[in-house]
This record gives structure tokens, sequence and C-alpha cells, in this order.
């Protein structure tokens, strides 16, 4: 490891002081914070990139602070399903004094629920404990939470759509930012569902449920077939996020004695706007072959409209919706700055596909980005200009920066 790697890796260990934290309030465990703003507050998918990216730490930190970030993964997995409601709703954020900030448990499924993430932090606490039998009893639990998503936001098309735009992770991504109540099937969402079915899946082999298994395997197939299907767009040779309110309406204004002609033959329609989560479907395994080659040569090798001197776009700098000088939270600015969890989702779909150059290239893109940051200011940020590497917003921010130490 060099200068700069040591420098990163000094710096995360002397963060985990602040976002390790002990039990509060209604987090009756110890758990986990991204840093930063957010000095008080479990949030979901957080969660799940900085345990992951910590545990990279774990050869070289030792046995006590494994054991410290065990504790406190595990603890983060109990404070959400200590707090899930009887309809199997689990809360995205949690405070100390407010179990569920945004009123994720609404019946309606206008507010979603924590992102499908915590079956894959289920395995990674596994691996942090090197078992998982601490789960055994917790399973129908999480089994419970997979189910709200399939029957609240699930289609007969495989797909899951976002309840609102509410937290939806990418907050400004214009596919599903300010649209219309469970009409977008965003491809971040459905990246995530079909690894999370998948881990699941993985994780009722290891606890000897089987049936639980083949269930969860064949759902997390139907998932990929369904956005290989639905949201691959053989034109653009990309995948867009997909409209879902596509339906006949015929019969409500024309006179019943009046024929009809052809039917609808589409059941989405793409969402036509470039983005970092194009790529994702390379992270989770769902496109073919071809596909992530036709991605990678036209999309990567062929244009800079999504690759930036530091990384990723969020979105493509030819889309009108592209600002990303905008310091901003609530929602925080996806329209173009770079992500480090973005860069990540990207250089493991590429490496996943066998494209090792272009994954090599990221990577070092992505640590000199959180070097200079470290040298230049002294700490991290949330997000970064794609063209300057200037930090965007939120100092002090840990969370998925971690995620550098497994590219």
């Amino acid at each position: 490891m060099d200068a700069a790697g040591h420098s990163l890796c000094a710096h995360f260990l002397a963060e985990t002081a602040h976002v390790f934290r002990p039990p509060d309030g209604c987090l009756h465990h110890p758990f986990i914070v991204p840093g930063g703003l957010y000095s008080n507050q479990l949030w979901d998918w957080d969660t799940f990139w900085l345990v992951k990216g910590l545990r990279a730490l774990t050869p070289a930190a030792g046995h006590e602070f494994a054991a410290t970030l065990g504790q406190h993964a595990l603890g983060s997995w109990m404070n959400f399903f200590a707090n899930q409601a009887p309809n199997g709703a689990v809360p995205l954020l949690i405070e100390p004094g407010r179990s569920d900030v945004f009123d994720c448990a609404r019946a309606d499924g206008t507010r979603n629920q924590a992102k499908p993430v915590l079956a894959q932090l289920a395995l990674e606490i596994s691996a942090l404990l090197g078992s998982t039998a601490w789960l055994e009893p917790e399973f129908d639990r999480l089994l419970h939470f997979l189910e709200r998503w399939r029957m609240l936001y699930g289609r007969a098309d495989g797909l899951i759509v976002w309840g609102s735009d509410l937290a939806v992770g990418i907050d400004n991504d214009p596919a599903v930012y300010g649209r219309p109540e469970f009409s977008s099937a965003g491809l971040l969402l459905n990246c995530l569902y079909a690894a999370e079915l998948a881990a699941a899946a993985t994780l009722a082999r290891q606890l000897g449920r089987e049936a639980d298994a083949g269930r969860l395997a064949a759902a997390a197939h139907t998932v990929g077939e369904a956005v290989r299907r639905e949201c691959w767009d053989e034109v653009d040779e990309f995948f867009y996020t997909v409209d879902v309110q596509c339906a006949d309406h015929r019969r409500r204004y024309v006179p019943a004695d009046f024929p009809l002609g052809m039917d609808m033959g589409w059941r989405t329609l793409p969402l036509k706007l470039k983005g970092a989560t194009g790529f994702f479907p390379l992270w989770a395994g769902l496109a073919t072959p071809k596909q992530a080659a036709q991605i990678v040569a036209r999309h990567w090798r062929g244009t800079d409209t999504l690759r930036a001197a530091h990384g990723v776009r969020t979105l493509a700098c030819n889309e009108r919706m592209y600002a990303p000088s905008v310091e901003s939270a609530n929602p925080s600015n996806w329209l173009g700055p770079v992500w480090v969890v973005t860069n990540y989702i990207v250089w493991a779909g590429l490496r996943r596909y066998g494209l090792q150059a272009e994954a090599d290239d990221l990577a070092r893109r992505t640590r000199a980005l959180l070097t200079n940051d470290l040298a230049s200011t002294g700490t991290l940020h949330e997000c970064y200009h794609p063209d300057t590497g200037s930090p965007n917003f939120n100092a002090g921010f840990l969370s998925w920066n971690t995620l550098v130490l497994l590219m």
C-alpha cells in the first residue's frame, strides 16, 4: 500500500470513534452513523455500505477492531428490526427520539420503507462474526420485510416501484424525483432488490431453510429477467428506469359499439435520462455479457458524458437537468456530482464482467479524488464536482467513502 492508501486507512480508523455509537433512546443496540451532519442517525443503505467498506480494514486493524465493527454492525441490524412495524415495514431512518422518522409503516406504502439492503447487510455481519447462527431467530422478520416489498411495490412483470420520491437514495434522480406515486421502477431499486433476494437465498441455505432458498432465488431470477426485458433499450444500448403507468383506457372514452384497434404492446415506458444507474445492472449481474460490452463501448469508452476526471457523473453532462455545482440537502444533489458509492458500484460491475482495465482506471481516479481531498481539507466530503474534484457538501462524511478500500 502506498502513502496515500495509508493516509486513507488512518483517516477511516480515526473516524470510527465518531461513527461507532452506543445505545441511545429507541436505538437499544450499538449502531453506526454515516458521519458529518448525520451524527446520531441510523440510515439504511449508508449502514450497509459503511460496514462493507470498513470490513476491508479488519485484516490490518486487528481483532479488536473487527469485534467492535461486528458489534456495531449487528446492533444496527437489530435496531432496524426492533423497530419493524407489524405490517413488516422497516424504517429507513431512525433517530434516538424517533423510531420511524419518515413514517415508513403507513399502510398505503407511499412512504418508502428501508431500501432492500438488509439481507446484504446480514451477509456482511455473518462474515464478520464467522457465523449466521445469530440470524436464525430473526430470519422470519427479514422475510416479512421482503414480502412487504413484493406485496405493496411489486408488479406482475417482476419489477418493483418506489411508493414515492421520498428518500430513494439517489435523491433527485429525475426519473423518480417529482414523479407520481408508484410510477417509477427505479434501476437502483430493482438492482438492489435482485441482489437482496439473492443474498437472502444464500442466508436461507446457510440456515438450512432450503424451501425459502429456492423461492428467493427464483424471485431474484424473475427480477433479473424483468430488468433485461423492460429496462434495456436496444436503440441506445443502455438501461433505463421505466414508467409503469401504462394502461389501456380506451373503453372509458370510446363508445361500446365502436371497434377497438391494436392492443397496447408494451407494459412500461423508458424514462430516457442517462445517468450512472444505467451501469447498475452490471453490479447486480443482471446484464448479459453482450449488454455489458455494449454499455461500456458506447457510454464509457465512446463518450465522456458519464465518465469524468474524478469518476462517474451521476447524471450525464448533456442532460438539461445537469447541475453538479449545487450544494443541497433534502434532497441531496445527484444531478452530476461524483459520489463514491456510485463509483464503487460501477467499478464492481466492470470487474464482474471482466473489464479490468476500465475498472482499474476508475479505481485510480477514485483513490486520487479522496486522497487529494484529505490532503487539502483534512477530511472527506459527501460528494464532489466531477471535473474539478472540489468537495461539494458535508465535511466529515464517512459512510460509503470507505468503499475506496475495496477498490
